[in-house]
């Protein structure tokens, strides 16, 4: 699943579209005002007081291509480009006003909110791999952020948070934003010290690194037994 920054050059790379107008898809008949990433949403705002919130899914993407050129379900037509959701994109329109659903604080965009954070993390007692995929806890996380932040900081996968004090949620906070921009600066390129290891060596410690499906939306963890 695409994480934060890779909403963030979804939204650079869509500049051309800002002030034209819609001829064609969705938001049809506006002129886009701006483009932003919240969170791993991409929001296209256009006049009126109308947006478009794109959620790229598992393995969704966006293209930008020669006007007139875009061919799918989800394009958006502009005379400078033509834009292409494509793949398991989800695509809706809707006012400005909520045009993304409610998330926590973003880990790449704005002050970060640790107060806010923080009470979010407390509110549901649940293991530390499914809090921080919890989009209304942190906004921006994908799994292999997930794993990454939980090798770096050493830190149980399957701890309660509750048994995690502020200090250590805070230090993933921190670790998790200072991937994600580092992925931004790179072109989109993440640390896979543990992501799809298993069974290779931990470059920390030695052990194996293993990985099991959780949660109740099962996505892969990767994490090393015999070093958090």
């Amino acid at each position: 699943m695409p994480e934060g920054h890779s909403l963030e050059l979804a939204a650079r790379r869509l500049s051309p579209i800002v002030g034209q107008p819609v001829t064609g898809g969705p938001l049809c008949g506006s002129n886009v005002e701006s483009v932003e990433a919240r969170g791993k949403h991409l929001l296209v705002h256009g006049d009126g007081g109308r947006s478009l919130d794109v959620h790229l899914g598992m393995h969704g993407r966006v293209r930008v291509v020669e006007p007139g050129a875009g061919r799918g379900r989800f394009v958006l037509r502009t005379p400078a480009a033509d834009v292409v959701f494509a793949g398991t994109s989800r695509v809706a329109e809707r006012p400005r006003s909520r045009a993304a659903p409610p998330l926590g604080p973003d880990l790449l965009h704005g002050r970060f909110d640790a107060r806010e954070y923080l009470r979010r993390a407390r509110l549901v007692d649940r293991s530390m791999a499914e809090l921080l995929l919890d989009q209304r806890v942190l906004a921006g996380i994908g799994n292999i952020v997930r794993c990454e932040s939980l090798w770096e900081r050493a830190v149980d996968p399957f701890a309660m948070s509750s048994e995690v004090g502020d200090r250590t949620l805070l230090e993933l906070a921190v670790t998790a934003r200072r991937m994600l921009r580092a992925g931004v600066r790179d072109g989109g390129r993440l640390p896979a010290r543990v992501y799809r290891r298993t069974g290779r060596p931990c470059p920390r410690c030695g052990g194996r690194v293993a990985s099991q499906m959780v949660g109740e939306r099962p996505r892969r963890l990767y994490w090393c037994p015999a070093c958090h």
